[in-house]
């Protein structure tokens, strides 16, 4: 639904450059004579395979780009149809209804199919003896980090508001990727094993943490979480205050390359 909302928001941008730039929008590299519901499916099948990552960088990239251009027009350009043709190649529309179409009044459109896909997505509200779930770590999920997780308490499978819990194991010599929690904190506990994190704005930070002994990783702080041993597992129970399973993580290639392939 986002790539689709993209798409014709960047459409709205395209048109808007290619005219300013004195080009026919028929150049375009889009079909605007085919059926919307057409145009529509192909959008979904170049973008369904796509990470949310690369979805949602891609809409905010061309959503900001939009609202730049649209800010440099004047309220004539907008309003008048007089303008029409020069500032987006088209004479039986106003530029309002054209940018008015692919942004608000889209978003409008598919607010509500979101809103209950999410409602949804989340679980039912629990009532008398279901109050108070137990959860059994039986699956397994890979973080953006790298590490694989054992579900345990979230947002999409105990309905939580504020906090996570789940359980790591990390194998002899393996290495996550550097990132950044913005807004959450991180508590660990390590039950078995040693472990070992850089951390710190440039990674020039080092600490090993062994089994019995707690970590907390304030928001904001880029860790790099490594398992130096060649040969004994380490296993760890995560908490966070981002209640989603798949936590709002930032990868930070640039200090990967700080530290190095192990």
């Amino acid at each position: 639904m986002l790539a689709h909302v993209t798409f014709w928001e960047r459409y709205l941008l395209d048109r808007l450059n290619a005219t300013a730039a004195g080009q026919d929008v028929t150049s375009l590299p889009y079909e605007v004579d085919a059926e919307v519901d057409v145009i529509n499916a192909r959008v979904l099948a170049q973008h369904q395979s796509q990470s949310w990552e690369v979805v949602w960088f891609d809409f905010e990239d061309v959503h900001r780009r939009a609202l730049a251009m649209i800010e440099r027009l004047s309220e004539a350009d907008i309003f008048d149809p007089a303008r029409s043709q020069a500032v987006i190649g088209d004479d039986a529309h106003t530029v309002f209804e054209h940018i008015y179409a692919e942004t608000a009044e889209h978003f409008v459109e598919h607010a509500a199919e979101i809103k209950a896909w999410l409602a949804g997505s989340q679980p039912a509200l629990r009532t008398g003896a279901d109050l108070c779930p137990i959860v059994r770590p039986e699956s397994t999920y890979t973080g953006l980090q790298g590490l694989s997780y054992f579900a345990g308490v979230s947002a999409q499978n105990v309905g939580s508001q504020a906090i996570c819990m789940h359980l790591l194991k990390m194998p002899p010599g393996v290495r996550a990727k550097a990132h950044l929690h913005e807004n959450h904190e991180t508590a660990i506990y390590l039950i078995s094993g040693r472990a070992a994190m850089w951390y710190g704005p440039q990674l020039e930070h080092h600490l090993e943490i062994a089994a019995g002994e707690f970590l907390y990783i304030p928001a904001g702080v880029p860790p790099l979480p490594d398992h130096p041993s060649a040969s004994e597992e380490a296993g760890a129970v995560l908490a966070r205050t981002d209640p989603n399973e798949q936590e709002s993580v930032r990868l930070l290639p640039a200090l990967d390359a700080l530290r190095g392939e192990r």
